[in-house]
């Protein structure tokens, strides 16, 4: 009876711990939907790292090493976006970023959410903050 209980209380505590988070399609000019979603990860230095991580793997090649947007590896035509500025093309929040890396954008910039878990994906709008503008 008590793993039984055990159990149970450990699966309600790991239950609480998952975040759901809405499908939002990014919108050019933000996306109001996305922009209430909360970011549930702290931009602690091991998920900065572990962001930076992410987007060296995926991010680089179009973005470019310092994410000025200068990889030259973009496929749709566009010019990939610099991150490290103050405009930010689909919303500016930590939920519209979210959203662009998890749906895309276009043809310019695909998904990742069959790539990177949205736990991966979290890291690396905390990563996207540590290098962008300073608010």
């Amino acid at each position: 009876m008590f793993r039984i209980q055990t159990g149970i209380a450990l699966a309600a505590i790991l239950a609480a711990g998952q975040v759901t988070v809405p499908r939002t399609l990014p919108r050019f000019g933000g996306n109001p939907e996305a922009a209430r979603i909360a970011n549930p990860s702290a931009r602690t230095p091991e998920s900065v790292a572990a962001g930076k991580r992410t987007y060296q793997r995926l991010c680089v090649n179009c973005h470019g090493p310092e994410a000025k947007g200068d990889g030259g590896g973009a496929g749709g035509g566009g010019q990939p976006a610099d991150l490290t500025d103050d405009h930010w093309d689909y919303g500016a929040t930590d939920g519209e970023i979210f959203s662009v890396i998890r749906e895309g954008t276009s043809a310019d910039m695909q998904g990742y959410a069959d790539q990177i878990s949205d736990a991966e994906i979290w890291n690396l709008v905390n990563y996207l903050r540590s290098i962008g503008p300073r608010k």
